[in-house]
């Protein structure tokens, strides 16, 4: 910890939070505070197969420099949390993920300003645990969560209530404004205008872990998020972990209504593990996106792999196995794996699809601490007829696709 006399930015943090202590005035102020500074450079490599030629395959390039400053909790209890960076295109051939597209339809365009901007607080009272923020901040729920798959992350404006005890946690969350992962804007409203709200509550105790979540956006969609799961020990080497989940959504002033269940079980054993998991759609393609824009939404199922395997009636499982290779002296180094199939999908004649793909990383240690590299690849094909909103039929073997994510990120911190 440092004390006031030896931080500049406590005697500044202190002074903002002076009104709202609870600590006596003549206390020391103790602040903890971090500043960390990431490079990142990502090259992805898209490649259609049902296309020809340079049609077919896409590809971008860009870095991003991003800061993120946190100042800890002033005397346990107050403190702030911004984050900045800057984008930069480097080479695009007709894909745009990690930024915009130039008014030339060609190039990618930098951009710079702030992700995140938020006050938190935290207290606890008669053994309850009470914690708040407010502000712009990158947040995920059990049916909500802001995409940071990018060079930077989506955000959202709002702000967070929660009380635990005793093993149990209740939240509460309501969104007001959403930020894209290729966007700066801090106070971007909502695309329909509505506010999201979203309350939950998790309890574990001794392998057993529950969970259950409810959100709605007014005049909009409202999603029903239920999980069970339990983790047991079989030997000082190996457990298990099980789960089953069940989702329902529905839209406001129509009679859509979708639901999946979803189970999961995983055998660990040392660094590594296999899992296996299936899910089930009906009455309905489940969108887990609440509609209110910016880059968000989370199909909270084991089956949201490349693809989010829910459409109606539509029968999916997913195999998938990683290993650490930390007792072979490659502390740094992962490898997952997995294969995801469907089939069955309502209205769609001969409807299959199914996805392999492995995700490889390594972080360095020693001179090269904070370095990280990693490798995604993911091999995806679809077929079937569909009918055309218009009239008609469409291939769904157009979206045949391999993919190739790298990554490279280094993260400095100076305090």
């Amino acid at each position: 910890m440092k004390t006031l006399a030896k931080s500049v930015l406590g005697v500044a943090v202190a002074a903002a939070v002076a009104s709202t202590s609870v600590q006596a005035a003549e206390e020391i102020v103790t602040i903890d505070p971090s500043l960390t500074f990431t490079y990142k450079n990502y090259y992805w490599d898209y490649d259609n197969k049902n296309k020809s030629g340079n049609e077919g395959k896409t590809s971008e390039w860009a870095h991003a420099l991003v800061a993120d400053f946190d100042t800890g909790y002033v005397n346990d209890l107050v403190g702030a949390v911004v984050t900045a960076g800057y984008v930069g295109a480097l080479d695009n051939d007709n894909s745009f993920s990690n930024v915009p597209k130039a008014s030339n339809g060609k190039d990618g365009n930098d951009f710079s300003g702030f992700q995140q901007a938020y006050l938190k607080a935290r207290t606890t009272l008669s053994g309850v645990d009470f914690a708040g923020s407010v502000g712009v901040k990158k947040r995920g729920t059990e049916t909500y969560s802001d995409s940071g798959s990018r060079l930077v992350a989506a955000s959202s404006m709002g702000y967070d209530l929660s009380a635990g005890f005793g093993g149990a946690n209740f939240y509460f969350t309501e969104i007001t404004g959403v930020s894209g992962r290729d966007d700066s804007a801090l106070s971007n409203k909502t695309t329909t205008g509505e506010d999201l709200q979203i309350i939950g509550a998790n309890y574990s105790y001794e392998g057993l872990g529950l969970a259950a979540e409810y959100g709605e956006v007014d005049k909009g969609k409202e999603q029903t998020f239920l999980k069970a799961g339990y983790g047991f020990d079989l030997d000082d080497m190996s457990s298990v972990d099980l789960d089953i989940r069940y989702g329902k959504l529905e839209v406001d002033g129509t009679k859509t209504e979708s639901k999946y269940h979803n189970l999961n079980a995983t055998y660990n054993y040392g660094n590594g593990y296999v899992g296996v998991g299936y899910n089930k759609t009906k009455d309905g393609n489940y969108d887990a996106d609440y509609g209110i824009g910016g880059n968000n939404g989370s199909f909270n199922s084991s089956l949201a792999l490349w693809a989010d395997y829910a459409n109606e009636d539509e029968k999916a499982y997913v195999v998938n196995g990683g290993y650490n290779f930390a007792d072979q002296g490659l502390e740094g180094l992962s490898v997952d794996v997995w294969y995801g199939k469907g089939k069955d999908a309502k209205g769609v004649d001969g409807f299959e699809r199914r996805e392999y793909g492995s995700y490889v990383s390594y972080a360095f240690d020693g001179s090269f601490e904070g370095l990280s590299v990693a490798w995604l690849y993911t091999n995806y094909r679809e077929e079937g007829i569909a009918p055309k909103t218009g009239g008609g039929t469409e291939n769904l073997d157009k979206n045949d696709i391999d993919v190739n994510r790298f990554y490279l990120t280094y993260s400095v911190a100076a305090f």
